[in-house]
């Protein structure tokens, strides 16, 4: 039962903290950051069997290749020398298979494998293609176990049941990469070797690794693309905390709203539903993806977000349809592990299944970006959200029953709060260099220019600033308002020219529109004050 209620609020109001972000510990260290283990009482473990399905990843097909410590939440399920040699196995048995290790190293030096899956005749160079792209990534957050596992068990399946994989390969082809955060995995802990959330690096890219799975990620250009997850086990909510989280999976998609409508409503209307669909088929339970307090009297909870600082979200600014696959899983360690694995490896299998059996998609996502390309609407600089009184499926701790408890909801944002026409390019000093190459990475075209540039501009101009109180993700952030004004401006030879006539435009307005929440001016790499100029420009048509 959904209610509408009248608040309406400014996304960054609305802008969450993922359920999976638990309270830090005191402070961080290097190495060595996993969370204590809060598993579920037996009462509440009841509500969670394990799910009548054939899991073959190497935590399940090779019980001596466990690590011990997975049970005390200080380790991941396998090591990665047992992940590499299950991905080698499997690329020698199938020629459909490439394993790859990227010409880059994680942080702390461990190998960064991919697997290209296609039909033999198909080279992983192959651009010419009507075929559906499809980027799988698994374990960003080193503490989310299901996530790799669950990838890794889509490979078993596909191994085992070539009928099945022959059907899905005649359609698309597939890059997954099954461990994006192999120093995190070692450590058992969610951030990067670094101390930094990978899952907040997807636009500013101040490290190394970031940038360099980022560039590979918008090289192969998906047209799908699967972010897997898992969210914390553990909170309680209610006045009493007399209920934690029922759902084993909970779905988000890219839903920022400079992604084409099309794009979107193929995510929402026809993806989302199969997916749960075939979850309970398994008498899995699902729902949204939310975040929310623990412990208030009505539960608050707020559906994902948008903003390009999420995998999710960046992959869809380039036109894509992308998912959040989040599973219950954190601060568990290995309880309920099977029903965990089990619920990503079928998510994985209902998108694959949908995108495979849905006519007419390529044409659809396509057909939009071509349109988006073309559009001559404004663009969304900041959005806004609306609020719902609604039911969401809770388990009691009291008795383990699974009750739908009313709460409050702050949906997906879904209106615009602030929108500016949209220009025809950005121009840039060779100044900042620095932002250029982070475009470059985004897959966007960028013109030197061999002459100077004399021409009218549009200037921003900023009319408040504010700074953060702490510092978030390395950075003190910086929110802004503009004002705009015409301007004539010379810039040498040398300068950049960024036209937003292409596919991943749109990441460009995230990152270049100061007011957006994932700019170059909210992350202080231009930094702006009161009275600048904000010395990148808008051409005009």
């Amino acid at each position: 039962m959904y209610t509408h209620a009248v608040s309406i609020c400014l996304w960054l109001a609305g802008h969450a903290v993922a359920q999976s972000d638990t309270a830090p510990p005191p402070g961080f260290t290097y190495g060595g950051n996993s969370l204590g283990v809060i598993k579920d009482s037996e009462t509440v473990s009841q509500a969670f069997p394990e799910v009548d399905i054939d899991l073959l990843s190497p935590y399940f097909i090779n019980e001596n290749s466990r690590n011990s410590d997975f049970a005390n939440g200080t380790a991941g399920p396998t090591s990665q020398t047992e992940m590499d040699s299950f991905l080698r196995s499997i690329a020698e048995r199938n020629d459909w298979m490439t394993y790859r290790s990227a010409e880059f190293l994680s942080e702390e030096g461990r190998v960064m494998p991919y697997v290209y899956l296609s039909e033999p005749t198909t080279a992983p160079t192959t651009t010419n293609s009507s075929k559906l792209k499809v980027y799988i990534q698994a374990a960003i957050h080193g503490n989310e176990p299901a996530a790799d596992q669950g990838a890794l068990a889509l490979l078993g399946k596909m191994d085992a049941n070539q009928t099945w994989t022959a059907s899905l390969l005649e359609k698309m082809d597939i890059l997954m990469l099954p461990r994006w955060n192999a120093d995190g995995v070692a450590s058992f802990q969610r951030r990067m070797a670094c101390n930094l959330d990978p899952n907040r690096e997807a636009v500013k890219l101040d490290r190394r690794q970031t940038r360099d799975i980022w560039r590979r990620t918008h090289e192969f250009g998906a047209h799908i693309m699967v972010d897997m997850h898992e969210y914390t086990a553990s909170t309680t909510f209610g006045e009493d905390g007399q209920y934690q989280h029922a759902v084993d999976a909970m779905l988000g998609i890219g839903a920022d709203l400079n992604i084409h409508p099309d794009i979107r409503s193929a995510g929402l209307n026809t993806f989302i539903p199969a997916t749960m669909e075939r979850l309970a088929s398994y008498g899995l339970r699902s729902d949204y993806y939310v975040t929310g307090p623990a412990n208030t009297s009505v539960p608050e909870f707020t559906q994902s977000g948008t903003g390009a600082r999420y995998a999710e979200s960046a992959v869809g600014l380039t036109q894509a349809i992308t998912f959040l696959h989040e599973t219950r899983g954190i601060r568990l360690a290995d309880q309920n592990f099977q029903r965990r694995v089990a619920t990503q490896l079928i998510k994985l299998e209902a998108v694959l299944e949908t995108a495979r059996d849905t006519e007419g998609l390529y044409d659809l996502i396509e057909t939009a970006r071509g349109a988006f390309i073309s559009s001559t609407e404004d663009i969304v600089v900041l959005e806004a959200t609306t609020t719902i009184n609604r039911t969401y499926p809770l388990v009691s701790v009291a008795n383990g029953s699974v009750v739908e408890v009313p709460v409050t909801f702050i949906e997906t944002p879904t209106l615009a709060n602030l929108t500016r026409s949209r220009p025809e390019a950005y121009l840039i000093p060779r100044t900042y260099i620095d932002i250029v190459e982070r475009l470059e990475i985004f897959g966007l075209e960028v013109e030197t220019l061999e002459y100077e540039y004399h021409g009218t501009v549009e200037v921003l101009t900023a009319t408040s600033s504010t700074l953060g109180e702490e510092i978030y993700e390395g950075h003190v952030l910086n929110t802004v308002t503009t004002s705009a004004a015409n301007k004539e401006v010379h810039l040498p030879a040398g300068s950049f020219l960024v036209s937003t006539r292409q596919k991943n435009a749109a990441l460009a307005f995230a990152v270049l529109e100061p007011e957006s929440p994932d700019s170059y001016v909210t992350f202080n790499f231009v930094p702006l004050a009161v009275n600048d100029e904000y010395p990148i420009y808008r051409v005009m048509a």
